[in-house]
């Protein structure tokens, strides 16, 4: 049997346990899980070693009725099943990037809690549960460094007062101190991002968290707009570039596993695909892999849309508009001419 079944198993059985206050009995537990007396009759024993208060009584003609206190776990009928464990742990993982700060803080709080409901042995038990779903990053950030700046901000947001703050640019390459009016704070891609007013440039800005230096609060209050919405300021990013300027359509031919790739996601919510054979659209599934798919969307900035495209190297070609397609070609060029060396 495998492992992952036989605690998935004792999982559910400790609900039942607890939630079956006249008991149950052995039978029934075999019968509900689809494994022998014997095997019912172990798992028993193993959380009794583990420090579950499982108990049973003799009802009748020797018979046992096993059960657990309802209110062992403190707050009534309260197991954690599989699925809400490996949710927990998904959630945790999830934060690991913003470890360290208020952030993450509510969350280690809640699971420190659901931890100490639960023995240490029967915790050591369970935690090959983690085995079942693994959280995997190319990259992130760690903001634990970041921990007292990121208090401020929040700080300053909820107090609607503005902040200095010193920026490193890092496309420019500058370090600069600019006044803000913080907005809000987005994560994305597992980094986070302050939104506000900069009075250095007298506009909205994106700052990368990762780059603030430091964040020194003042007394100065601001007005935030009535009718502003973090999620409206990037509804036309492909990433978390601010939107400028109006939308444009932008068509992009895939073919080959850049096709399957591009299908199985929904990449931007403007997105619109069409498979093509030749010159005509495909509505069969069963001819959809000998066509093209032709993909559309509505940007306004277009410089993380670029290297999303070109990370799909000659399975990717732009349609149009005709000045992205030159720019593409372009940025092609020049790698091309650096590798020719």
């Amino acid at each position: 049997m495998a492992r992952g079944e036989q605690l998935q198993r004792q999982w559910e059985m400790l609900r039942v346990l607890q939630t079956r206050g006249e008991g149950i009995p052995l039978r029934e537990l075999s019968e509900r899980f689809g494994v022998s007396e014997r095997t019912i009759q172990r798992d028993l024993e193993a959380l009794q070693e583990l420090g579950f208060p499982i108990e049973h009584e003799e009802i009748e003609y020797n018979k046992r009725y096993w059960r657990m206190p309802h209110d062992f776990f403190r707050s009534g009928p309260l197991t954690i099943g599989l699925t809400e464990a490996i949710s927990l742990h998904l959630a945790e993982e999830m934060f690991t990037p913003l470890a360290g700060t208020h952030l993450a803080e509510g969350l280690r709080s809640l699971l420190e809690k659901i931890r100490k409901t639960i023995p240490r042995a029967a915790m050591e038990h369970f935690a090959k549960l983690d085995q079942t779903l693994h959280v995997r990053r190319a990259a992130r950030t760690d903001y634990s460094s970041k921990a007292e700046v990121l208090q401020r901000l929040h700080d300053a947001i909820r107090a609607s007062t503005c902040v200095e703050i010193s920026y490193h640019g890092l496309w420019r390459d500058e370090e600069y101190t600019t006044r803000c009016d913080p907005y809000g704070l987005v994560l994305y891609d597992d980094d986070l991002f302050l939104v506000g007013h900069s009075h250095r440039a007298d506009a909205l800005r994106v700052f990368k968290v990762a780059r603030i230096r430091d964040a020194v609060a003042t007394s100065q209050r601001f007005e935030r707009p009535d009718d502003f919405r973090l999620e409206d300021q990037f509804r036309t990013s492909f990433g978390i570039m601010q939107a400028m300027g109006d939308p444009v359509e932008i068509a992009v031919r895939f073919t080959g596993a850049g096709a399957a790739l591009v299908e199985e996601r929904v990449w931007h919510e403007t997105q619109q695909l069409a498979w093509l054979d030749g010159e005509n659209l495909l509505f069969e599934r069963e001819a959809v892999a000998a066509g093209a798919l032709v993909a559309t969307f509505r940007l306004s900035d277009v410089v993380e849309f670029k290297r999303w495209i070109l990370g799909f190297g000659p399975l990717a070609e732009v349609l149009r508009p005709d000045w992205l397609r030159r720019e593409i070609s372009g940025d092609l060029a020049q790698t091309a001419a650096r590798y020719a060396k």
